[in-house]
């Protein structure tokens, strides 16, 4: 997990500073790792929060650039993904309750970012 947060730290650094194209280097490389930790992972809802996160980071640098389509298919991703582990066979009831939060975060957010560009299009 320690790769995972150094990924996320200088992304989130980067993005401040508005280097967008490193930011999202480091961004993708805290997804890859978000999705190694998630399967099988000792602290199920540490593992699905990274993923979650990585995601969101990565829509968040996509909306910022204003690639709109780009930002829906990062939440996109991280649904499937998290929907993709939830056919895992023999997830304990834990697991597959922080992958439902997860993907249930997920899609909110895919949600709110599909009614704020809608009404931006206006």
């Amino acid at each position: 997990m320690d790769e995972w947060k150094r990924e996320t730290q200088a992304g989130n650094a980067l993005f401040e500073q508005g280097d967008y194209a490193m930011a999202e280097q480091h961004y993708l490389s805290a997804c890859h790792f978000a999705d190694i930790f998630l399967m099988p992972c000792a602290d199920p809802d540490g593992g699905v929060a990274a993923l979650v996160v990585s995601y969101q980071n990565l829509a968040e640098l996509c909306r910022a650039q204003g690639q709109h389509p780009q930002a829906m298919r990062a939440l996109q991703a991280a649904h499937a993904r998290l929907s993709h582990a939830l056919s895992a066979p023999g997830l304990c009831h834990a697991h597959q309750q922080a992958l439902l939060r997860g993907s249930g975060q997920a899609m909110s957010v895919k949600l709110v970012g599909t009614c704020n560009q809608a009404a931006s299009n206006r």
